[in-house]
């Protein structure tokens, strides 16, 4: 019985240095912690298992040290020359949610590092491949700048790299589809519009392609109205119509939604947009007499439009 438990606590312990110093999954103090529980266990035996204290005593201290040497011939002579183009694993929705944490002028001096004369096709495609900023969108503005480099290796790289993105957002947007196909549910549902949402924005869909998918967002959109009928919703769908210059359409949904919402600030905003983008100033003038009549508080949005537009309080 006690050898069984000397071999279980060693298969634990060896357990707990792969994942603490290989798969960096658990963290070092709790590393510390079990490896603590797991010598008290092999050290109290001890007093009855004198013959074995040596044995013992010596799997307690050598296993962590095992793991620590691994790690470093590891971290010397195989991830320091990792160039690989996209990890099999690269989580995209890690990236998604993130704040931007670089201002627009630390970007631009990223971005100048590509196409920077000065640097060789060896350190651009380290560049390429291994700088990955928590923001997607400055990943893939980082990528459209190594497509127009001079060098052809570069583009080569930066293309790859950009496929590769591409395809592992269809899969992502394909699995939330038939998650929501399957159960309907409106939790599944946020998960889908809100990936197909930053999908649109991170910049790797352009022209043609990147308007049949904002359709389709719509559509997926009125579809989900059907069955749940969600303020939310009708919003998003008027910030598509104005962002694929639709404004006939949006004037339509908006004017019905007034009429359903007639104190919400939020859809005065939004057509105040439709109308100042579209140069209606009739229209602008009724949502500025709507606002007055209603008592609605305007926002700062709403105030900078009626300035722009000469309507004044």
């Amino acid at each position: 019985m006690y050898k069984l438990t000397i071999l279980l606590l060693t298969i634990l312990e060896a357990r707990i240095t792969y994942m603490a110093f290989y798969l960096e999954s658990l963290k070092f103090s709790n590393f510390l912690i079990l490896h603590g529980l797991v010598a008290l266990v092999l050290f109290f035996p001890n007093q009855y298992n004198k013959r074995d204290i040596f044995m013992s005593n010596r799997l307690t201290v050598a296993i962590p040290f095992v793991g620590i040497f691994l790690y470093l011939i590891d971290l010397v002579f195989f991830r320091g020359n990792d160039f690989k183009v996209v990890e099999e694993g690269f989580d995209f929705e890690k990236y998604l949610d993130k704040e931007k944490f670089l201002k627009e002028v630390e970007l631009r001096e990223e971005l100048k590092l590509i196409g920077a004369n000065t640097k060789g096709i060896d350190e651009k495609k380290e560049f390429i491949t291994k700088l990955k900023p928590r923001d997607i969108k400055i990943r893939v503005r980082m990528l459209k700048k190594g497509l127009v480099d001079k060098d052809i290796e570069v583009v080569h790289y930066s293309a790859v790299v950009f496929n590769q993105l591409s395809e592992n957002f269809e899969k992502q947007l394909k699995k939330y589809k038939k998650l929501y196909n399957k159960s309907k549910l409106r939790k599944d549902f946020q998960n889908l519009i809100g990936f197909y949402g930053k999908y649109l924005e991170v910049g790797i869909l352009e022209g043609e392609i990147l308007k049949v998918y904002r359709e389709d967002y719509i559509k997926l959109l009125e579809e989900r109205i059907l069955i749940d009928d969600e303020l939310e919703d009708h919003i998003k769908i008027l910030g598509m119509y104005i962002t694929l210059k639709n404004y006939s359409e949006a004037e339509k949904r908006g004017e019905k939604l007034l009429e359903k919402y007639i104190n919400n600030s939020r859809i005065y905003e939004i057509m105040a947009k439709v109308y100042y983008e579209s140069d209606n100033l009739e229209g602008l003038k009724k949502i500025y007499y709507e606002c007055l009549k209603r008592d609605i508080d305007n926002s700062e949005v709403l105030e900078n439009i009626f300035k722009i537009c000469g309507i004044e309080r």
